[in-house]
C-alpha cells in the first residue's frame, strides 16, 4: 500500500498529522537523511515530501541514492521561513518574481536598511 511521507520542521508536524498524513520532524539536514535512509532500507513504498529548506541543503550523493529509489519518489513542498539565514518576505517574493519573470525588481521605498 503507498502512503504520503513527509519530512518537515518539527513545528509543522501537528498541522500535517491533523490533516492525517503521515509526518516526520527534522532538526536538521542530517536527521532528515537518517529517518529517509531508514525507509529507503526498509523498502517502504509512497511518495515522500520533503521541506525545500531541508532539501536544498541535503548532500548530492544522498539525493542520487534518493533518485535511484524508485519506490519512493520525493517532491519538494515549501516549509515556510528558511532555514538559515533569514530573509525578510519582500525579499522572497522578489527572488520568487526574479526567477518566474527573469528580472530583478525592487519594492518602492525598499532600501538597504528597510526589514
Amino acid at each position: 500500500m503507498s502512503q504520503l511521507f513527509v519530512v518537515t520542521r518539527p513545528a509543522l508536524v501537528p498541522g500535517f498529522q491533523l490533516a492525517g498524513v503521515d509526518a516526520h520532524g527534522a532538526d536538521d539536514v542530517e536527521s532528515a537523511q537518517e529517518m529517509i535512509q531508514t525507509w529507503i532500507h526498509a523498502g517502504e513504498s509512497g511518495l515522500l515530501a520533503i521541506d525545500d529548506g531541508l532539501l536544498a541543503r541535503m548532500d548530492e550523493a544522498f539525493i542520487k541514492r534518493l533518485d535511484s529509489a524508485a519506490q519512493l519518489p520525493y517532491i519538494a513542498i515549501p516549509g515556510g521561513k528558511p532555514l538559515g539565514e533569514e530573509a525578510s518576505q519582500k525579499d522572497r517574493i522578489a527572488a520568487l518574481i526574479r526567477q518566474a519573470i527573469g528580472a530583478h525588481i525592487t519594492f518602492k521605498g525598499k532600501d538597504e536598511n528597510d526589514e
